[in-house]
């Protein structure tokens, strides 16, 4: 593996240049909102305005709850502002609107769209994949089955172009054609 061009084995220049957002925030109970972007930015030698960090996520006026406090979307959107708090080139997202309702869902959906560097989504969730990617891997069981964007896996697997989410073709049933079974039970015959 290569980060950046360079083994990450060797050396750790390339660590600053990402971020990362896991489906669990990680957030420390007992700081508050402004403590923890300062704890972090104190980390990587940021210093920031947090005031528009915190607008930006939607967290403005929640600057002393702890963490604690805050509900599901809020700690992920606090967890968006520790990354965007490093400026970094590449965002690492692993299930990032899991356990979210759909407010929540479509605030980090407008973060994802927002971002300016680039982002690697994991997610099993085939129409935020479609929403979200550029491109799609689609693994199963370890492996990587294809990759292109959406609407050429849908082609190529499907023999239809992609249309609204609501209709078929969808990564869903590029997932189901390639892996043999839908992301949620076994296929219907």
């Amino acid at each position: 593996m290569r980060v950046f061009g360079s083994d990450p084995c060797e050396g750790s220049s390339w660590r600053a240049r990402l971020a990362w957002i896991t489906d669990q925030p990680a957030l420390h109970p007992r700081l508050t909102v402004l403590e923890t972007l300062r704890f972090y930015g104190g980390l990587y030698g940021v210093s920031a305005d947090f005031a528009d960090l915190l607008h930006s996520v939607g967290l403005k006026g929640l600057e002393k709850r702890y963490g604690s406090q805050l509900s599901r979307g809020q700690q992920q959107r606090l967890a968006w502002a520790r990354a965007l708090l490093v400026k970094a080139e590449l965002l690492l997202l692993d299930e990032p609107t899991n356990g979210l309702d759909v407010l929540g869902r479509e605030e980090i959906y407008r973060l994802v769209r927002q971002f300016p560097g680039a982002i690697l989504l994991s997610t099993h969730d085939m129409r935020e994949a479609q929403e979200l990617a550029d491109r799609v891997g689609i693994l199963h069981q370890g492996r990587l089955l294809a990759e292109g964007t959406p609407a050429d896996l849908c082609r190529q697997y499907l023999g239809q172009e992609l249309g609204d989410l609501a209709q078929q073709p969808s990564l869903e049933g590029v997932y189901r054609v390639l892996a043999g079974r839908s992301l949620y039970g076994a296929c219907e015959e």
